[in-house]
C-alpha cells in the first residue's frame, strides 16, 4: 500500500542514510550487514560496531517484524500528521534486537498490541522520498 502525502516534513539523506533511502524509494527496505560477523546495524553505521569491520553491504530485508513498543501521540507536534497517531519500535524477524522507529498505519490505538505481527509499508512524499512505515498483518483465523 502506497499513499501520497506532500504535506508532511521530507527526510534529508546524509551520506550514510542515503542507501537507506534509495531503496525506500523503490518501496523496498534495506539495511547495512556485515558480511563477516552477519550482524545487521541500524542505524547505519560506516563500521560494524560488534568486529569492527567495514564496509558494511546493504541488504534487502524482509521487512516483517513484531510490534516492540509504541506511543500515541495526542496532540501533533510536526505538520501533517493529524493526531492521533502512533509511533513505533518494529523489531524486525531477521535478527533479535533489530529495531527500527516508524509510524504505525492502518490501525488505531485500541488495536495496537505488543508482538503483533507487522510489515513494511511506504508513504510517498514527493521531491523523490519515499518513508518506511509498518501496518498489521492481517491474521487469518
Amino acid at each position: 500500500m502506497t499513499s501520497q502525502s506532500s504535506n508532511k516534513p521530507i527526510p534529508v539523506p546524509d551520506a550514510e542514510t542515503q542507501p537507506y533511502w534509495d531503496a525506500a524509494l523503490q518501496h523496498q527496505l534495506k539495511l547495512p550487514h556485515c558480511n563477516r560477523c552477519g550482524l545487521y546495524v541500524f542505524p547505519p553505521k560506516p563500521i560494524c560496531p560488534n568486529c569492527l569491520d567495514a564496509p558494511m553491504e546493504w541488504i534487502k530485508v524482509s521487512g516483517r517484524g513484531t510490534l516492540y513498543s509504541f506511543a500515541v501521540m495526542h496532540e501533533s507536534y510536526m505538520r501533517g500528521f493529524e493526531a492521533p497517531y502512533l509511533i513505533a519500535q518494529i523489531e524486525l524477524e531477521e535478527q533479535l534486537g533489530l529495531r527500527l522507529t516508524a509510524n504505525l498505519v492502518d490501525c488505531d490505538s485500541l488495536n495496537a498490541l505488543i508482538g503483533m505481527p507487522v510489515i513494511v509499508t511506504f508513504e510517498d512524499r514527493g521531491a523523490g522520498i519515499s518513508v518506511p512505515q509498518f501496518r498489521p498483518i492481517e491474521q487469518v483465523i
